[in-house]
């Protein structure tokens, strides 16, 4: 890793907030580390103990990136220019893609339309005053570089020209109410929340569930979807145990258990289990 990314990297403080650059990092530019084709159908969604879990968009294609994952790892790793991650782990899903999106748009806007005003040249002298023990010239203009800019920031926030977070105090772009990763933090425990409603009433419509937890139906969709998706890959496989028989059947029905006879619960059963 360069001197300069080391510099970032320390100032960013917490090991949490350094998983979270180097996977903002990577979504940026997922397509140029492991492929356009491959990056279609999985994406980062989570770094933690140096496990990368990569979202899969179906099991035909996690099944097909086992194959690939020691080479994916080089390939992330070559990228990130050190052995950061040791492992990967799929899931299934399609989240990623928002997420995707929104990394690689946001990084544009944060370039190329926020204008952040130079440093004077009383702040500059300052700086390099008050970071002259660096000796190295290379890391003390890194780091000098990182501070101009956090008073560039401070000077529109004052001129109410940008705001900050709400909740984490970050500098918010262009028409943002949240920095990202905090929206991602509210939308990942909407999710959790949604989730935890769904396997307790598998049953259930979106129009009845928005009625007590509000989400879009499209939040909802990919959810319940990532939720059919690991249960019939189970029956399926055959590895499902009984309970998870009973998840997968009142998925595939619509229906509570009570309201599923034996020979219907069979059916999906065998229905689910030819992977139709």
């Amino acid at each position: 890793m360069k001197d300069v990314e080391k510099v970032v990297l320390n100032m960013i403080g917490s090991q949490s907030n350094q998983n979270q650059y180097n996977l903002f990092k990577m979504k940026d530019r997922w397509a140029d580390i492991i492929g356009n084709n491959n990056a279609k159908h999985c994406g980062p969604i989570k770094l933690e103990r140096r496990i990368l879990t990569l979202q899969v968009d179906s099991s035909v294609w996690s099944n097909q990136f086992l194959y690939y994952k020691s080479q994916f790892i080089m390939q992330i790793n070559a990228f990130m220019g050190t052995d950061y991650v040791k492992d990967i782990k799929f899931v299934l899903g399609k989240n990623y893609k928002r997420s995707l999106r929104y990394s690689h748009n946001n990084l544009k806007t944060m370039d190329h339309k926020l204008q952040i005003p130079s440093a004077t040249k009383e702040e500059k002298e300052g700086l390099q005053l008050q970071f002259s023990y660096i000796k190295n010239d290379k890391v003390r203009n890194a780091v000098i570089g990182v501070e101009e800019k956090k008073l560039g920031l401070e000077k529109l926030c004052n001129e109410r020209k940008i705001k900050k977070c709400p909740f984490c105090g970050a500098y918010l772009k262009n028409k943002e109410k949240i920095c990202y990763s905090c929206e991602r933090k509210k939308q990942k425990e909407l999710e959790n929340i949604i989730w935890e409603k769904i396997k307790k009433e598998p049953w259930i419509k979106w129009y009845d569930l928005q009625k007590i937890i509000p989400c879009s139906e499209s939040d909802f969709n990919i959810i319940k979807n990532d939720i059919k998706m690991y249960y019939f890959e189970k029956i399926r496989l055959k590895t499902a145990n009984a309970e998870e028989e009973k998840m997968g059947v009142q998925l595939k029905a619509g229906k509570p258990l009570p309201l599923i006879k034996e020979k219907e619960f069979d059916n999906i059963i065998k229905f689910l289990q030819k992977g139709k």
